[in-house]
């Protein structure tokens, strides 16, 4: 990852630059420029006050009633501006954000459901986690942080053109006179330090009339100050940036943790799991505990550090002037006007200490982000191995496969080179112990599978849907679900409930527009059902079915291919199951036996069994 300053920054500005640069950016950088606009009016005010605070206080000093009064009615008006132009500021600053939040957020989806990248990224988890993080927290933090920091870096600028003038201003003059008498005399009372301590006020008086006889010397002493400050806190604060990196990977796991043991809590309460579940857990939060207690002992030293170094800047400036103020070289107005100017002059050179906690905060999402970039493109650069190995139309309407290989993500060789040939109205039954390959066979037929050598030739058009074991139903409605994923104003009642009663669930057409959380609703064999119903709705001509009826009765599962083949009778289908019987619904059997080298091998057996 980038250590130094530029390298952050180019990090930052490919993270930002598509937007600023897209056909957003006319309307962002007017935005961006009316915001800033309010941010240089509003330092204006500022300085303003300042000049305010001074005459205030030379009035009080004088005792003018009158221009009191004055003074009174132009601070209402300041007022006024101040509050108008921090809510136009608000305002338009709040558009900004969610409209770059809104793009960004557009644009990792695009990236993230293109190109299969949200399935592709699961094989390899090298290549960042959490997504859902990502897109629905970092962006946010990101847009928002990013631009927040932006402002105050430009306030911090623009205040600081301005009060170090007024802070040079006021530095001007005389020096502090030397020979005046200690301000306490202590010859009295402690005679035997006298000479020490004249010889200290001497010393004292020789110093501040050096320093104020420097040009500019509170504007230099401001700046020595705070460089040290902000030196230090880069030491002592550095190893935050990664603790925060880590504790945010560490709450988004144990999120993750949490939303699996919901999805899967039948499951779990039917084995009595809830005791392994807590362990697990209990050790995810362990973790973030640790690395929060890690983290607190390293922010204690900081904000030690912060808290002595920000009580004495507030006295700095009095102790520089003060003998200035009682030798009658600056007015107390003027006392009170350099203390102002010189905390906005500190304020804005403290920028990175006072705003170090966000700036680590920041660069932690910016990394992450970086990183759910990275495996987009790792997933894109996966399909696009993938293009060297399928092609379409050059067979015809049949399905070809080449000597096709299939390999494991650690690159181990899971299924030995295959070679067939489908056409159209096959039915074929594929076979085969856990774990050798058949449900991967089915992802690479369908491009699923990046890790593969071979070739496949697919027929043109190839119209294929894919039955998982454990179907996806989006909450809404069931006439949503059975339509997924197209809308269901595509399709009529009578095809709705025509589809589920071929699917063997002509009982649900009674519930399409109950609204539910279907997945956690009906039972295993209802789901599946469900799911198969969107065959007779969207009718493809390739349908692959992985172990979609092991959740079925026999008799059900029997009743759904009868129908298939009736309703579909052009339909190609390949099928991943362990039950025999329905080798009586398939013309072909592929059987995948494993071999002593730990790979397995695809063969086409006798099926004597097929009804058809």
């Amino acid at each position: 990852m980038p250590h130094t300053l530029a390298s952050k920054l180019r990090l930052f500005w490919s993270l930002a630059k598509p937007f600023w640069t897209s056909e957003e950016k006319w309307r962002a950088l007017l935005l961006l420029g009316c915001v800033l606009t309010t941010t240089a009016l509003q330092n204006w005010i500022g300085v303003r006050l300042s000049y305010w605070n001074r005459d205030f206080f030379n009035t009080v000093q004088r005792g003018d009633y009158s221009y009191f009064v004055h003074l009174g009615a132009v601070m209402i008006g300041l007022i006024f501006l101040s509050i108008t132009f921090w809510l136009a500021e608000d305002y338009l600053f709040s558009l900004l954000k969610i409209r770059w939040r809104r793009w960004l957020t557009a644009r990792f989806l695009d990236q993230w459901l293109g190109d299969r990248a949200h399935y592709l990224g699961q094989l390899d988890s090298g290549h960042g986690d959490n997504p859902d993080q990502r897109i629905s927290e970092d962006i946010r933090s990101f847009v928002f942080t990013s631009l927040d920091l932006f402002m105050q870096i430009f306030s911090s600028a623009i205040g600081f053109i301005a009060f170090v003038v007024i802070l040079w201003n006021l530095s001007e003059g005389p020096p502090t006179p030397i020979g005046r008498p200690p301000p306490v005399d202590i010859s009295t009372h402690v005679a035997w330090m006298s000479a020490t301590y004249l010889w200290l006020w001497r010393a004292y008086e020789t110093t501040m009339a050096f320093l104020t006889a420097i040009p500019g010397h509170l504007v230099w002493f401001c700046f020595l100050y705070s460089w040290l400050g902000s030196w230090l806190v880069s030491r002592v604060g550095r190893p935050i940036i990664g603790l925060a990196y880590e504790q945010e990977k560490l709450e988004a796991d144990f999120r993750f943790g949490l939303m699996r043991l919901r999805e899967n809590s039948e499951s779990t309460a039917l084995i009595e799991g809830e005791p392994a579940e807590r362990r697990t857990l209990w050790l995810s939060f362990g973790r973030i505990v640790g690395n929060f207690n890690a983290r607190l002992v390293r922010q204690i030293h900081l904000n030690a550090f912060k808290a002595v170094y920000f009580r004495l800047s507030d006295t700095v400036p009095l102790l520089l002037s003060a003998p200035r103020f009682f030798a009658g070289i600056i007015s107390l107005g003027q006392l009170t006007q350099l203390t102002g100017a010189f905390g906005r002059v500190q304020s804005s050179l403290n920028l990175f200490i006072n705003s170090f906690e966000t700036f680590a905060g920041w660069w932690a999402v910016t990394q992450r982000l970086d990183g759910f970039v990275r495996g987009i493109e790792h997933s894109r650069e996966l399909r696009a191995t993938q293009s060297r190995i399928y092609d379409t139309g050059l067979t015809g309407d049949r399905l070809e496969v080449q000597d096709l290989a299939l390999f494991r993500p650690d690159e181990r060789l899971l299924l030995a080179p295959v070679t067939f040939s489908l056409s159209p109205g096959d039915s074929v039954l594929i076979t085969g112990p856990s774990g050798c390959g058949k449900s991967t066979l089915l992802r690479a037929l369908s491009g699923l599978w990046p890790y593969e050598q071979g070739l496949v030739h697919l027929p043109d058009p190839f119209r294929c849907m894919i039955m998982p074991q454990k179907p996806y139903l989006p909450i809404g409605t069931l006439r949503a679900a059975v339509c997924y994923p197209e809308p269901p104003e595509k399709f009529t009642d009578e095809a709705i409930r025509t589809a589920l009663a071929l699917a063997q669930a002509p009982t649900l057409a009674a519930r399409l527009d109950e609204e539910a959380h279907w997945s956690q609703t009906l039972s295993g064999g209802e789901q599946q059902r469900v799911a198969l119903s969107r065959i007779f709705i969207h009718k493809p001509a390739w349908l692959f079915l992985d172990e979609s009826t092991s959740a079925m009765d026999e008799t059900a599962e029997h009743a759904f291919y009868l129908s298939l083949r009736a309703t579909l009778p052009d339909v190609t289908y390949l099928t991943i199951a362990h039950r025999s019987t329905l080798k009586a619904f398939h013309a072909r059997n592929f059987a995948i036996v494993a071999q002593e080298d730990g790979s397995h091998h695809l063969a086409e057996v006798s099926n004597a069994m097929a009804n058809w």
